[in-house]
């Protein structure tokens, strides 16, 4: 069963900076990095629980060809995963422990 996804807007900021990021640096990866990260979010709404918890509950997707993760929650009531975050490995634990 698909869950829907919901990308809080901290999340979507992470995803929008990464965007910047990469296409400042060399045009049309950022689009190619827009590409992961649905592809991601997809994959994430078919197999929820695909990726072990890493933290009360939050678990986390390694974005292919990126070195990013997707931090998510699952509530299984509602058929639902929340994306708290899209940030980059180097930075994940300083800011995922503001976000929780």
């Amino acid at each position: 069963m698909k869950y829907n996804v919901l990308i809080l807007s901290e999340a979507e900021h992470d995803i929008d900076n990464a965007f910047i990021w990469y296409e400042l640096n060399q045009i049309g990866l950022g689009n190619r990095f827009y590409e992961s990260v649905d592809k991601s979010v997809h994959f994430l709404s078919e197999r929820p629980f695909s990726c072990s918890e890493i933290y009360k509950g939050i678990r986390r997707f390694v974005i292919k060809k990126f070195p990013y993760g997707v931090y998510y929650k699952v509530n299984v009531e509602n058929k639902e995963i929340q994306i708290i975050g899209v940030i980059h490995f180097k930075r994940s634990s300083k800011i995922l422990g503001k976000r929780i």
